[in-house]
């Protein structure tokens, strides 16, 4: 996961949820933002969490503050110890529980998600590639690592690892790997050709 300011995350999770509507950042679209939009606020929230910890003295009591009154509000909670890159997007940021996971940039998280470890006797948690989309419902535990661009199904449960841009969906979750690309333009005309 590459380092980034809180400042840059918040750039970046304001060009997703810009992105999602089709539009790029304006000021209007900042200020509806952080004023009427939940997602951007429960999102928000824990950036300020990351920008209040580095203040001397008071940063880690101001940060659990405002870490209990965002769980209060949204009904959701993420882990302090959670380690999340820009451009998280969550539309819908009620009854999520995301524990000491390590997740990349670019995370689309939906509604009742549930990411932590399986029980105090198996620690481990969950880490996550970049742009990786975790449907509603879906519950993550363990130790295990999801690839780069994977989508989570919804209602999955997922206790093992997702390669990269491979689909995971049921209970327990099977995988569905990735499509083959499909062959060159130049590759099918030799194809054709060769079978006349």
């Amino acid at each position: 996961m590459a380092s980034e300011t809180p400042l840059q995350k918040v750039k970046a999770d304001l060009e997703r949820y810009a992105a999602s509507e089709g539009k790029g950042v304006s000021f209007l679209l900042a200020v509806r933002m952080f004023l009427v939009t939940p997602g951007f606020q429960f999102v928000f929230s824990r950036r300020l969490q990351e920008m209040v910890v580095r203040i001397p003295v008071i940063g880690r009591a101001l940060r659990r503050v405002i870490w209990w009154a965002s769980c209060l509000i949204f009904g959701s909670e993420i882990a302090m110890a959670a380690k999340i890159g820009g451009g998280l997007y969550v539309p819908h940021p009620y009854g999520i529980v995301v524990g000491s996971a390590r997740i990349g940039r670019n995370m689309h998280l939906l509604q009742n998600v549930t990411i932590g470890r399986k029980s105090r006797e198996e620690p481990g948690d969950p880490m996550f590639g970049d742009d990786v989309t975790v449907s509603a419902g879906a519950v993550l535990l363990g130790p295990i690592t999801i690839g780069d661009g994977a989508v989570i199904g919804a209602n999955s449960v997922v206790l093992k690892d997702v390669p990269p841009r491979a689909l995971a969906i049921g209970i327990p979750a099977r995988i569905i790997p990735a499509a083959a690309p499909p062959p060159a333009a130049d590759g099918a005309e030799t194809l054709v050709a060769s079978s006349l």
